[in-house]
């Protein structure tokens, strides 16, 4: 077996986040580095808080240290929270006690960076919420875009509706100015988009296989019922998708996703159309807007994006996988 590679995971959890730190621990291929937050299905400090909460419950804030991300995004004002699917708190009807550990002084940005001048070319991040951290990161130093082996995130909706607008994904649309600095970076990028993610779903039959599975996926499956709960609220039907998980699962195996190469532009002036993720194949031997600079410019810096699902079942993944780093509560 080869020994797992180094990974950040970059969160704000969050109902899905709380869930791909699990299957991110049990897929036992990864060497979790750092577990930073960021403000985003809630606000910043609300997060954290989360965050180390999570992290005593898999029994990893003894070696792992959470990082407090953001407070903010970096030009907006603060943005509505996703409580309507999360929680109040954000992790469902959950009351998680903190943990004992330190609280570091480098914030997530810091660590961030630090981390890839360690590992510099071994390093992946996986962001699972809007992408402030990263690109705080970035503005510091540019560089950190190729000491960086791998960075996937889950945000945007390539060819498919937007889920907090009729455009845009909630992560894109909460910070899109960070946004569009990190895929204009050069950054080797894979989004793991709804393009994807809606098309992953946790069903009940597969819940009911978690909630047998023993007391160590009993948190996940009580958060996987609130979520199912309030997809099943809001329209989603008598299932949830697996938006951050997927995202974590990429990272290791692109073969649950269908994904292709192109550029990636983040709309960031209209209200109307904020977050939206315009995407551009690479090689479509179409010729656009020529007299644009920054357009023509902007389509040389390419990445690759789901655009479905792939040949590999992720639910299936998801579901064994879990139990295999059982948690606490």
């Amino acid at each position: 077996m080869p020994l797992p590679s180094p990974i950040v995971l970059d969160s704000d959890p969050g109902i899905d986040d709380a869930l791909a730190l699990q299957y991110l621990l049990g897929t036992g291929l990864w060497d979790l580095k750092a577990y930073t937050s960021v403000g985003g299905n809630l606000p910043a400090e609300q997060t954290y808080l989360n965050a180390r909460a999570l992290a005593r419950a898999m029994r990893i804030d003894a070696d792992v240290p959470v990082h407090r991300g953001a407070g903010r995004p970096l030009t907006r004002l603060p943005y509505t929270s996703a409580s309507a699917f999360h929680g109040k708190a954000g992790l469902g009807n959950e009351t998680l006690p903190d943990s004992t550990a330190p609280h570091p002084t480098e914030s997530s940005a810091q660590a961030l960076l630090r981390l890839s001048r360690e590992y510099e070319g071994e390093l992946t991040v996986c962001a699972t919420g809007p992408l402030t951290n990263v690109a705080i990161a970035l503005l510091e130093d540019p560089a950190f875009a190729h000491r960086v082996k791998k960075f996937v995130f889950m945000g945007g909706a390539a060819q498919v509706p937007g889920n907090i607008t009729p455009v845009a994904e909630f992560n894109i649309w909460a910070d899109p100015d960070a946004a569009e600095v990190v895929v204009s970076s050069g950054i080797p990028f894979t989004m793991v988009d709804l393009d994807a993610s809606l098309r992953w779903l946790l069903r009940p039959a597969d819940l009911a296989v978690l909630e047998a599975a023993g007391a160590g996926t009993a948190l996940a499956a009580r958060l996987l019922r609130v979520y199912m709960d309030a997809y099943r609220l809001h329209g989603g039907g008598d299932a949830c998708p697996l938006h951050d998980p997927l995202a974590v699962g990429v990272c290791a195996d692109e073969s649950f996703i269908t994904a292709a190469e192109g550029a990636v532009i983040v709309e960031s002036a209209s209200e109307l159309t904020r977050g939206k993720t315009v995407f551009a194949p690479a090689g479509a031997h179409r010729a656009y807007y020529a007299d644009s600079p920054t357009l023509t410019t902007r389509l040389t810096v390419t990445g690759r994006v789901a655009l479905g699902p792939g040949p590999r079942d992720f639910v299936k993944d998801f579901v064994a996988t879990l139990p295999q780093w059982p948690g606490m509560g």
